[in-house]
């Protein structure tokens, strides 16, 4: 916060929420007069999370940051009308209820749902291309329902299909051959091609996923294009 403060001081057109502004703006002309508008800095996922209150007492969302990348998300699910850290772990108050988020690797019981679209970019000059391949590098510790495409020119819409995945198995422990299996960590690498056909001047991955029990990160893409035409 002292930081976005102080750049405040030097800039006055930056601020925390400057990536997100124009969303910033809508949900300020829609939901200011509704009670359950709250900032909660959460250190152990390096996190700021912001409750944007849609309907009181009955719908909430929240815009999340990476205290990191500075970049922004959005949650939805959470029934929030406010929010505290204790004992490093935060816990928000519902209607009638306390619950405490970012806790065990299911939404309630149910399948937790992502959507993620990476930000478009021309890669080289906007010369129209096509997209031919795309590897999404993910750490999982199972095997999660993902889906996945490369969306083209600013098209924000869900386009998704799904994605071969095979997980990379490893040895048991008083089980396996010794001297002979493989052992691996909790979460495990996955890194395969997809056939993509997609033509365009800018493109940005698009990844989708539901688990439930088990840890999912993606952490990279890699694209393969065919030039097109010039400018």
């Amino acid at each position: 916060m002292s930081g976005a403060l102080q750049s405040s001081r030097l800039d006055p057109r930056v601020s925390i929420t400057n990536k997100i502004q124009y969303a910033m703006s809508a949900a300020i002309s829609s939901y200011s007069g509704n009670f359950g508008w709250c900032l909660l800095y959460f250190p152990k996922e390096n996190q700021l999370i912001l409750n944007v209150p849609t309907q009181e007492n009955l719908n909430q969302q929240q815009y999340v940051m990476n205290n990191i990348t500075k970049s922004w998300c959005n949650f939805t699910g959470w029934q929030a009308n406010c929010w505290v850290l204790y004992q490093d772990n935060p816990f928000f108050g519902g209607d009638g209820f306390v619950g405490q988020a970012w806790n065990t690797n299911s939404d309630a019981g149910a399948a937790i749902q992502s959507f993620g679209l990476q930000s478009f970019q021309t890669y080289g000059k906007a010369n129209q291309k096509q997209c031919e391949m795309i590897r999404y590098h993910l750490f999982t510790s199972g095997t999660p329902e993902i889906y996945g495409n490369v969306n083209v020119d600013y098209n924000t819409l869900d386009q998704s299909v799904p994605l071969d995945f095979t997980l990379e198995t490893y040895a048991i422990w008083d089980t396996s051959l010794w001297n002979t299996g493989i052992w691996g960590d909790g979460l495990v690498p996955n890194a395969q091609w997809q056939g993509v056909t997609e033509i365009g001047y800018s493109f940005a991955p698009l990844i989708k996923s539901a688990s439930q029990g088990i840890q999912l990160q993606w952490v990279a893409s890699d694209l393969v294009f065919a030039s097109g035409g010039t400018l």
